[in-house]
């Protein structure tokens, strides 16, 4: 019961935390997309970190900047899953790493999914052109991705999630 009341603990305060400072979750964004965007569309990037701006150099050699708005953050998506998660750890008669497993899972492929949107705009406004390659790359490519990743992100939680359920009802 102790450890199950610690860990439930931890998460809640780990979601205050996001909640508090989503500013510094976007700023780790950035830089990390500064990293994916030098890597595989193969350009100069720069990162604002406190302003949560990745910029990169355009075909032109104009230079561009993204801003990770607070729409466009991870960081509020992963908040529902650590509610829940604190609350199945919360209610549950025993003491089980699954849903921290599926936490885990659910939150890299948020922030991965989340990595290639931003990789998606860059390339396409590198090839398009800023205006056109903005808007297929944030409104219609990276659209999908978005709804892609969330929806492999919730499926994998929710069968990691009933797995634990299921493998604690065995024993």
């Amino acid at each position: 019961m102790a450890v199950r009341v610690a860990l439930s603990g931890v998460l809640g305060l780990l979601l205050g935390v996001v909640l508090l400072v989503d500013d510094r979750v976007r700023g780790w964004e950035a830089v990390l997309a500064s990293h994916v965007v030098a890597l595989f569309a193969r350009t100069e990037t720069a990162v604002n970190s406190v302003m949560a701006i990745v910029s990169f150099n355009e075909e032109t050699g104009d230079a561009h900047g993204l801003w990770i708005s607070p729409e466009c953050t991870s960081g509020f998506l992963v908040v529902p899953l650590l509610g829940v998660t604190m609350l199945i750890l919360w209610l549950s008669k025993k003491t089980s790493v699954w849903p921290l497993a599926a936490l885990a899972v659910a939150v890299v492929v948020l922030f991965a999914s989340n990595q290639i949107r931003i990789l998606a705009v860059v390339v396409l406004i590198k090839g398009l052109g800023f205006e056109p390659g903005y808007y297929w790359g944030h409104t219609m490519v990276g659209s999908v991705i978005s709804v892609f990743g969330i929806g492999v992100a919730l499926v994998a939680y929710t069968l990691l999630t009933v797995r634990g359920v299921r493998h604690r009802e065995k024993s």
